[in-house]
This record gives structure tokens, sequence and C-alpha cells, in this order.
């Protein structure tokens, strides 16, 4: 069962695996939001300055990094969930 499959179904994970689906999260979503105003910055120009969007990649993978560090800290003083009921 892959990792993906196992949190839909809402399958015990361990910190680390927590931490990972976090931080693909935190990709998507600081990628998403640092593309925008690039996007808009390359429309209405004629050059793109390839600085400004390093430093905004550069940014984005940063916070994903760090917004899944905290989520495997805060993960590891959990408790262990229960193991459900077999039938």
């Amino acid at each position: 069962m892959s990792l993906f499959t196992r949190a839909n179904a809402y399958a015990p994970l361990s910190p680390a695996q927590r931490a990972l689906l976090k931080f693909l999260e935190g990709l998507l979503f600081t990628g998403v939001v640092a593309a925008l105003p690039l996007v808009i910055d390359a429309f209405t120009q004629s050059r793109v300055d390839w600085g400004i969007v390093a430093r905004a990649a550069l940014a984005a993978f940063l916070s994903a990094i760090f917004m899944a560090l905290l989520k495997y800290l805060r993960a590891l003083g959990d408790p262990p969930l229960p193991t459900p009921p077999t039938p």
C-alpha cells in the first residue's frame, strides 16, 4: 500500500511519513504562491529576471522544508494511534 493510499485511508503513519506528506503539500502550495507573481511579471514585462525567479523558488523550497521539519518535530510528541479492531 502506498503512502498516499494509507494517508487517504487514515491509516497510522510514522512521524517521518507525516512530515514527508507535509513537505510535499508545502512544496506544492508554496510553489504555486511563489509562481503567481512571477507569471504576472512575465506577462507584463518583455524580459524575465531569472535571479528573482531563483530566489522565489528557493524561498518556496525552504518554506516547505521548514513546515515539514516542524510537522516532524510535532509528530514525535503525538501519542501512538490505537490499532483498529479486527473483525
